[in-house]
């Protein structure tokens, strides 16, 4: 092995002492093999032209082995050279794969549901969803029994276990497609590449064509009584209905100023009087804008001054926002609602209490001035209809139906009623709103019937 190079040790003893930084020691036998002396220490180096023709010099051993040692390694880079393989390219990629295996290995510290959920899913849900924690909420509520698992070693058994325990409990199958949904779309981001890591910590989802049983003909049954259930929550309100709201606000607005004419009279002068207020709660708009607009409850508080815009040339004010529903989708739609007749009246009004307020939160609470509690209506609305004789199985959310079935009784294009109420299209007011009565239906088939009289009236089909 001594005389597969011309450098030997003493040589390179020598050169050592007497060479400058940057100078070479070249072999005789092994063409473009050498030693370059740097400011401290060396390196033993191959200089050759690649696989395309382009001349490289590589690195190919430290200074501390010995020449023989190094010249082997030399004459291996030009034995792969001759075999087609760049010595230096396959020295870079087993760098790469040594980096990308190290990336994983960490990355597998997060493979079971648990560490993951922690580590990874709950900042990334937290960060870029608004309603993220509810998200986290549910998959923990249901799947935490599987947190100490490997996500890749989960099966069906295990989901067909949960499921069967879940409605054993009596839980809506749809809340548990719901809640099985979110937990797999966990599994679905583990399996894509996260930043700064090649490969992703689970190579596949091992659930993500599993469906939930099909219902049985009992849940079928319950299903269709609850969709029956829901329809007519849809249905426009009575005249009566209508009127027991109306005088439920009033006698919530006349008890309020009561209250405050009372507290007052009994030392607590400080308490501003209710008496000469429109609205001496802020429900009483809340409410009235539900009503006139059919938005969610959830966007009513969100809207803030800024969302009421005028447009001087033709003294329009519109109200525009972007329901939080749909907000972080793609699709989002942006709803532009004109501000006319009663709907203004309210906003004058309410902003006349609040001082003319022109930026900032509509409803906020008083205590905070933050942000209202996102239930704080529902203890309200119960007043109310306890004061007017509302049915109790009026869900305040009902505003929202009435206002969308009001619309299509009246022949509104679907799609200008989805553009008022924010969905990116109508079919789900298709699918839920255009329904005819019984009256009507009737009607119908007794024309239809007219049409064949006069065909029938000199046959006798026996009818």
């Amino acid at each position: 092995m001594a005389d597969l190079t011309s450098i030997t040790q003493a040589k390179l003893s020598a050169f050592k002492k007497a060479a400058s930084p940057r100078q070479q020691l070249g072999c005789d036998k092994i063409a473009g093999f050498f030693y370059l002396k740097l400011s401290s220490g060396g390196a033993w180096r191959l200089r050759y032209t690649d696989l395309l023709g382009k001349r490289r010099t590589a690195t190919i051993a430290d200074a501390n082995i010995k020449p023989s040692q190094a010249a082997q390694e030399a004459i291996s880079w030009k034995a792969k050279l001759r075999d087609g393989i760049d010595p230096l390219s396959h020295k870079e990629e087993l760098v790469q794969k040594q980096r990308e295996e190290e990336q994983l290995k960490a990355a597998n510290v997060y493979l079971t549901v648990g560490a993951f959920f922690n580590a990874i899913y709950s900042p990334h849900k937290l960060d870029n969803y608004r309603y993220g924690a509810g998200t986290l909420k549910v998959i923990k509520h249901n799947f935490e029994h599987l947190f100490n698992r490997d996500m890749d070693k989960l099966n069906s058994a295990d989901i067909l276990q949960w499921y069967n325990k879940r409605r054993a409990k009596g839980i809506k199958r749809s809340t548990l497609v719901r809640d099985f949904g979110a937990f797999k779309a966990m599994l679905n981001y583990a399996a894509q590449p996260l930043k700064g890591v090649s490969e992703p910590i689970l190579k596949v989802n091992p659930i993500k064509s599993l469906t939930l049983p099909a219902l049985t003909i009992k849940e079928q049954d319950e299903l269709e009584a609850h969709n029956e259930k829901l329809s007519h929550q849809r249905d426009i309100f009575s005249n009566e209905v209508k009127q027991q709201i109306h005088t439920g606000l009033a006698l919530y607005a006349g008890k309020l100023k009561e209250q405050r004419r009372s507290s007052i009279a009994h030392g607590k002068s400080h308490l501003v009087n209710l008496d000469s207020l429109t609205y001496p709660h802020w429900f009483i708009p809340f409410c009235h804008i539900a009503r006139l607009t059919g938005m969610r409850p959830a966007d009513i508080y969100n809207l803030k001054w800024e969302n009421l815009l005028f447009n001087q040339f033709n003294d329009q004010t519109t109200l525009t926002f972007t329901p939080s529903k749909t907000k972080k989708a793609e699709n989002s739609r942006k709803v532009k609602f004109p501000v006319t007749g009663e709907l203004k009246h309210v906003f004058d009004c309410w902003a006349a209490q609040q001082e003319q307020a022109k930026y900032g939160l509509i409803f906020k609470s008083e205590r905070t001035n933050k942000s209202l509690e996102r239930k704080a209506h529902l203890r309200h609305w119960k007043h109310v209809k306890a004061l007017g004789g509302v049915p109790e199985s009026l869900d305040f959310y009902s505003f929202r139906h009435n206002f969308i079935s009001e619309l299509v009784a009246r022949g509104v294009p679907v799609l200008t009623i989805a553009g008022l109420v924010g969905h990116k299209d109508g079919s789900m007011i298709a699918a839920n709103y255009l329904r005819h009565d019984e009256q009507d239906t009737a009607s119908h088939l007794i024309g239809l019937e007219k049409g064949w009289k006069h065909i029938n009236k000199d046959t006798n089909y026996g009818v």
